[in-house]
């Protein structure tokens, strides 16, 4: 875990702001984890990214908490570090992680998990971001570095994967050559 001691210099030792940050951190810091293990990191890369999503946070607080969503500069901050992770190594299709089912938001089916485990990491991030986590395609298409079109199509693919999971239906079967 991280210390909630701000750093030297950073103007963030006003007032109110460690424990500003404090309530942010501990109602929001298992969501993030939880978010970056279903967008494809393990559960210990997904805590150090978290972690140090948060401390990044943490130097910048006075000007983030003033925004008009704090979690949300933590979200595009924590999956803009897993999205350099991920793009550092290959993960072969049989070792995808899947993420420990104990964290809040536990209550999503493991069917919907693995599907989004086999995603490409684009679309499982696209998906995660806007689906789980709840942020607009706006606000994903910040977080991940691509056009906001992107996020849409990706969305679109990623829900019309996920309605056939939910529903049972066998996949349509693919186009012969």
């Amino acid at each position: 875990m991280i210390a909630l001691e701000p750093p030297a210099g950073t103007g963030a030792q006003a007032p109110g702001v460690a424990s500003d940050f404090a309530a942010m951190f501990e109602s929001h810091y298992r969501r993030v984890v939880r978010a970056l293990e279903l967008g494809g990191l393990d559960h210990a890369s997904a805590e150090d990214a978290a972690q140090e999503a948060f401390a990044r946070t943490l130097g910048h607080w006075r000007r983030v908490r003033r925004g008009s969503n704090p979690p949300g500069y933590v979200f595009r901050t924590a999956f803009r570090l897993a999205r350099r992770q991920l793009a550092s190594r290959e993960i072969p299709l049989g070792e995808v992680p899947m993420p420990a089912n104990d964290a809040p938001g536990g209550e999503l089916r493991m069917d919907v998990e693995a599907e989004l485990a086999l995603m490409p990491a684009r679309r499982r991030a696209c998906a995660v971001l806007c689906l789980v986590v709840g942020m607009s395609t706006a606000e994903a298409a910040s977080a991940l570095g691509i056009a906001e079109g992107t996020v849409r199509k990706q969305l679109e693919h990623a829900r019309r994967r996920l309605r056939l999971v939910l529903s049972e239906e066998s996949p349509p079967a693919p186009p012969s050559p």
